[in-house]
């Protein structure tokens, strides 16, 4: 499928796209950590964590459909436990989602590659991602785009699963 799919950098075109993902979570009976809880996708909420040039979307025919933070400083996960007490470049991705009209289409990749050239275009050769250790569907995503899970770390409520993938 031939997607002419536009980034463009929009907060509120993202959290547009991030509220549509977080109300089909909701609407599938899934209970949302507080990251897609409707309350908490809100400028107020996401700007503790991001800055507003942090904030990507995809667009198809000038609609949101694709979103993410994308972040060369990391401050919404904790990856210590990972990289001990030696930091690596690299650009981490939060809050990927897809508007539910848009499932099926390849999204994901979409972004992840975008994502890799940012990175690139930055002198960065790694990207990084975290999710819930139990949904396994989203690991499987990770995984089929080529992420590698490098460990699983213990938040307060739930467990992390860490992904990165090397880029060329």
């Amino acid at each position: 499928m031939n997607l002419s799919v536009k980034f463009v950098q929009d907060m509120d075109l993202a959290i547009s796209v991030m509220r549509n993902a977080g109300k089909w979570l909701l609407e599938s009976g899934k209970k949302p950590s507080k990251w897609w809880q409707l309350q908490n996708l809100n400028r107020e909420f996401l700007l503790e964590y991001a800055k507003l040039e942090e904030f990507y979307v995809g667009t198809i025919r000038d609609k949101g459909a694709v979103a993410a933070i994308l972040q060369f400083s990391q401050t919404s996960q904790d990856w210590q436990s990972i990289d001990k007490n030696n930091p690596k470049p690299a650009l981490y991705i939060h809050w990927l989602c897809i508007d539910p009209k848009f499932a099926g289409m390849g999204l994901p990749k979409l972004m992840i590659d975008f994502a890799a050239q940012k990175a690139q275009s930055n002198n960065v050769n790694l990207l990084r991602a975290d999710t819930n250790a139990s949904e396994m569907k989203l690991r499987k995503i990770y995984e089929e785009l080529g992420f590698d899970l490098v460990g699983i770390g213990q938040e307060d409520y739930r467990q992390t699963a860490f992904y990165q993938k090397r880029i060329a």
